[in-house]
């Protein structure tokens, strides 16, 4: 059985930087949610759960498809490694995940990353060859994102403090990552700030 991948997509930010909730702001034809869950959604992963604020939680209310799930981080006050630790025992509880299978990990705030990309990811991680553990997407040999990490290494993260970062585990686990060259698309921007929306959205 080839291993499965489901997504964790991280929307609980309070977008102190931006003054608004950024995952809400108009995208396309929707939001930058919605498209960072369209192209979840158009990808080979497994499944999905979203961690979201309850403001973002009251917009996504039921429109969810099957296999998907949502779980909320109330705590204003909470990092990102927090709302990790949230959506990884969902997907415990929904998936029943092994040890090998993967927790692809996408950001809310970057609406360009594709469907071809996450799937990429997707695939380069289910090869029977040598187990990744951590599957890091690169462009042009910077780290970015999607990173798709074995739930068996996960585990770990539940008992650090909040004040750790999640790329942690690839400092302490080096021979288990693997970087995955990135050729179709360029890394996507993060979002974080007014002056990055306008980039996003060509207005400069």
């Amino acid at each position: 059985m080839s291993r499965r991948i489901v997504a964790l997509l991280l929307a609980a930010g309070q977008s102190r930087r931006m003054g608004q909730p950024k995952q809400l702001l108009p995208y396309r034809e929707g939001t930058m949610l919605e498209a960072v869950l369209e192209s979840i959604l158009a990808s080979s992963a497994d499944g999905l759960v979203v961690v979201a604020n309850p403001q973002v939680g009251e917009f996504l209310g039921e429109a969810l498809p099957e296999r998907c799930f949502l779980a909320i981080n109330s705590d204003a006050e909470s990092e990102m490694l927090d709302s990790v630790k949230i959506g990884a025992a969902r997907i415990e509880v929904e998936f029943k995940p092994q040890a090998e299978d993967g927790v692809l990990v996408v950001l809310a705030d970057q609406p360009q990353v594709s469907a071809g990309v996450i799937t990429t990811c997707v695939e380069a991680y289910r090869l029977p060859k040598r187990h990744p553990g951590i599957l890091i997407a690169s462009y042009r040999g910077r780290r970015g994102h999607p990173s798709i990490f074995s739930i068996g290494l996960l585990r770990k993260i539940q008992d650090w403090n909040s004040d750790r970062k999640l790329s942690d585990l690839s400092l302490e686990h080096p021979e288990a990552v693997r970087e995955l060259p990135i050729t179709i698309a360029p890394m996507p921007l993060d979002v974080n700030t007014p002056q990055d929306y306008e980039r996003l959205t060509g207005k400069e």
